[in-house]
């Protein structure tokens, strides 16, 4: 049982994180981003629900292909005739409920072989090859070569953003965990005989809640990204083929006929992104 009781103490890492919190109008900011920012994720999570009780039929062959926007059809029509509005609607809950899912997973791994990295010398030589390999591989050949090998869909996705992404969160709390494991909190429960695992749970990783928080936004972010840039190079990292990145690569043949084919996702891609951006980079900087 660990020893320690009451209030932790404050470390450094905590404190840096809350001074890159506060600030004057930061506050007043922060909640005007996050308020856009849910609005945004709100309409895109019930985009479905609403292209349904509108009507709408993203996978029905409405008019001739890359018809310009019209009566009933205010973003016109993509390569097959679709209606461009509707799949806008039913595009994007999958997106972000991939990239939500494939976050946690790398999160999850990276903080695990942090932790074991910062805490086991045993395991840290051999930790640090695979993790020093991992990293010098360029992100989209990785994913390249995965999605080839073992096709799109949401598994392929997780282990890709995991490849990708568990590396530097995994160096990023080696490092918040180094600032940590010297607090006399930590080490009065080492003297108390708690293990390794159980002191990373109950006495590092509360201190470590707000970076690893801002770090999970950016690496949702880098995941969304990622997706995009796989349906964009005609990938097909998801099953459907029915999600905003390949909406953006299956409308650029027909740009001249409707730019809206591609440009509307395009626009839906970053007007999610690009908020979170901003209030990421108001909370706090993480490894990035």
């Amino acid at each position: 049982m660990s020893l320690s009781t009451g209030e932790r103490p404050r470390t450094r890492t905590m404190r840096s994180w809350a001074r890159a919190r506060t600030g004057p109008g930061t506050a007043r900011a922060r909640w005007a981003l996050l308020g856009f920012a849910a609005v945004i994720i709100a309409s895109t999570l019930l985009g479905p629900l609403i292209a349904a009780a509108l009507g709408l039929d993203g996978a029905r062959t409405t008019a001739p292909a890359f018809s310009p926007p019209g009566e009933g059809m205010p973003l016109g029509t993509d390569k097959l005739g679709r209606d461009v509005t509707a799949r806008l609607l039913t595009g994007g809950a999958e997106l972000l409920g991939v990239a939500a899912l494939s976050t946690l997973a790398a999160m999850l791994v990276g903080i695990a072989l942090g932790l074991a990295l910062a805490l086991s010398h045993r395991l840290a030589r051999w930790l640090m090859i695979l993790i020093d390999t991992l990293v010098v591989l360029p992100s989209i050949i990785t994913m390249m070569l995965l999605i080839y090998g073992l096709g799109g869909g949401l598994a392929t996705i997780i282990l890709v953003m995991t490849v990708v992404s568990a590396p530097f969160i995994a160096r990023y709390t080696r490092t918040l965990t180094a600032q940590v494991a010297g607090s006399e909190y930590v080490l009065m429960a080492r003297l108390a005989g708690d293990s390794a695992p159980r002191i990373a749970v109950r006495e590092i990783l509360p201190n470590l809640t707000g970076p690893l928080l801002t770090e999970t936004g950016y690496r949702f972010i880098g995941s969304l990204y990622l997706v995009a840039a796989a349906g964009f190079l005609g990938l097909r990292p998801l099953d459907s083929g029915s999600d905003w990145a390949t909406m953006v690569a299956e409308g650029l043949p027909g740009i001249a006929l409707n730019p809206w084919a591609s440009l509307a996702p395009a626009l839906a891609i970053a007007a999610v992104t690009i908020p979170v951006n901003l209030l990421l980079d108001r909370s706090g900087t993480g490894a990035r």
